[in-house]
């Protein structure tokens, strides 16, 4: 079952268990997304936070995310980084863009940047491989984005020492 509800007969609308909590948890991240003054869209396919002219995100194998995570907590640069589940689970980055992105700026093959006009997927939105979840969530005193010059950096430090 997907987001929207199997019908009955009476074309009412039928929750499980299951589904009633992922309605309630998905109503509740909304809810947060919204305190934090995200600008997040709802659809049948889940939450997603549109990226505007002064965000990115930078996409990557959660064996590099883990390194950068790290790496940006200890610079106290950490901000919101999503976790899409699958067989190869990727992390995304949250990140401002505090310049443009320059056409020779090169990122290693393993990382790739998503801009505007794309959208993110936020959690509790669903996959075939269960839900996103946060690596590291937002929260009232850290819903920054951190510059996406760091993110890009401690990314190829990472992709370097994996090779």
């Amino acid at each position: 079952m997907s987001i929207t509800a199997a019908t009955t007969a009476d074309n009412g609308p039928r929750y499980g268990p299951r589904d009633r909590a992922h309605q309630q948890a998905l109503g509740e991240a909304i809810a947060g997304y919204r305190l934090l003054g995200w600008k997040v869209s709802v659809t049948e396919q889940g939450v997603f936070l549109p990226l505007g002219p002064a965000t990115t995100a930078l996409a990557m194998p959660a064996r590099i995310g883990s390194r950068v995570l790290a790496d940006l907590k200890a610079r106290m640069l950490a901000g919101p980084v999503t976790v899409i589940p699958g067989p190869r689970e990727h992390w995304i980055f949250l990140a401002e863009l505090v310049a443009l992105l320059p056409t020779h700026l090169k990122a290693p093959a393993e990382v790739q940047f998503v801009r505007s006009p794309q959208r993110i997927a936020l959690p509790p939105t669903m996959t075939r491989y269960g839900s996103l979840r946060w690596a590291n969530p937002p929260s009232h005193s850290r819903h920054w984005f951190p510059p996406f010059t760091a993110v890009l950096a401690l990314a190829r430090t990472a992709v370097a020492k994996d090779q």
